[in-house]
């Protein structure tokens, strides 16, 4: 069952809608069992589609152990099914996977919200049947696990897609972004969070929209408490027009393999050309630091691991005018890849993001920047990733006092 989060990125940077074309053919190809991200396939033409968002954002707030946080959301793992703009080899299709290797799921089937009725989305419904616009689509960035700290100690790490919609669609008449899942057969096997209307707009209020995945489905006859057994599923970013045609819009899917009941995104095992340390999960060192934030990517192990973690201030007002900088470390198998950050929080007048070149060594970025206490109390601190080149093996971000 998914829930979403909230914010607005100023510079909403969707891409064209043209795209929303392709997307349709790409269903329907994946449908009918066509390797999509065959080279006469619909993938082929996939350099006009962007998936680069700018990632910046906050949680909503509310009560986390003393009150600092509660989110409204949780995790979601995948990666492109099919190939991104830059990259040469497209990643397995989904229709790859042996459905013979499926395990036996029980679903509500034809089971559907109040929000989706009058629509072709429902549990146990085939990707084929399922109408989406033509004229319309959402557009994802890359998944990633933030962590928040409050009152102490780590939450529990929750992760989401930014996700948006093409600038042709009025975000008044949107629901908030949801995911819904599909196995190797086509089969929608979690229809998401759908429990009541909240209109996109609403969420943007210093961030982007994202949607996220608490690991529980909502097709199952067990109730939202079940969660799908380990497999292989796609995990599709989706929304619905709220008038009168009720068009549902999407994007391409995501991968995601469950394992021992956990879910992956991305497969690991690369080698650092210069290898560098990273912390552990989660990053202990940043609070022995006094640090506010830092982002991890480690695709040295056999999962990928993207992480945020992001530091709530009890006492903001101590902190007001300290000064803080970015040290960072990249490695990459092409030497000439960059890895991209934001600050997440007030920060005056200060430069608020930049690059690294990945060479290996440590970067300290001498734009010191000042804190300032957060608008909205309990808000998070920290840094995000805004660009993660495909051959980045290690990279470590972090957002420290200076001196």
């Amino acid at each position: 069952m998914n829930q979403h989060d909230d914010g607005r990125d100023r510079d909403h940077g969707w891409v064209d809608p043209a795209g929303a074309g392709l997307l349709a053919q790409t269903l329907g190809a994946m449908a009918d069992g066509v390797d999509p991200a065959s080279p006469t396939g619909p993938a082929a033409a996939m350099t006009v589609m962007s998936r680069r968002v700018h990632r910046r954002r906050t949680a909503k707030l509310g009560g986390l152990g003393g009150g600092a946080l509660a989110l409204a959301a949780a995790l979601v793992l995948g990666a492109t099914q099919l190939a991104p703009p830059d990259r040469s080899e497209p990643l397995p299709a989904t229709s790859s996977a042996s459905p013979s290797a499926l395990p036996e799921i029980e679903l509500r089937e034809g089971y559907q919200p109040e929000l989706l009725q009058g629509t072709s989305l429902a549990c146990g419904v085939n990707l084929r049947d399922i109408v989406f616009s033509p004229d319309a689509r959402l557009v994802a960035g890359d998944p990633e696990t933030i962590t928040y700290h409050a009152d102490g100690e780590w939450g529990v790490g929750q992760t989401s897609v930014p996700v948006g919609v093409d600038g042709n669609t009025a975000e008044e008449d949107v629901q908030a972004p949801t995911l819904v899942w599909t196995d190797a057969n086509g089969r929608v096997v979690d229809l998401g969070w759908w429990e009541e209307q909240s209109p996109m707009y609403l969420l943007r209020e210093d961030g982007e929209p994202a949607a996220y995945e608490d690991g529980e489905s909502s097709c199952l006859v067990e109730g939202p408490a079940g969660s799908l057994p380990d497999g292989t599923y796609d995990i599709f970013p989706t929304s619905i027009e709220y008038s009168s045609s009720r068009l549902l819009f999407t994007d391409e899917p995501f991968q995601v393999t469950v394992e021992d009941g956990q879910p992956h995104w991305g497969t690991g095992g690369q080698e650092a050309p210069v290898p560098i340390e990273v912390p552990g999960a989660p990053d202990a060192s940043l609070i022995e630091d006094e640090g506010l934030g830092s982002a991890v990517i480690d695709r040295t192990g056999r999962w990928e691991r993207r992480d945020i973690y992001q530091v709530i201030v009890e006492n903001p007002e101590a902190l007001e005018g300290r000064d803080y900088l970015v040290e960072a470390w990249c490695s990459s198998s092409d030497p000439n890849d960059s890895l991209s950050y934001d600050q997440v929080g007030e920060w005056g007048n200060a430069r608020t993001g930049g690059s690294i070149p990945c060479n290996g060594q440590k970067v300290t970025m001498d734009d010191e920047a000042g804190y300032e206490p957060p608008p909205v109390p309990g808000a998070p601190d920290g840094v995000v990733l805004t660009d993660v080149p495909e051959g980045v093996v290690l990279g470590y971000v972090r957002l420290v006092p200076a001196g």
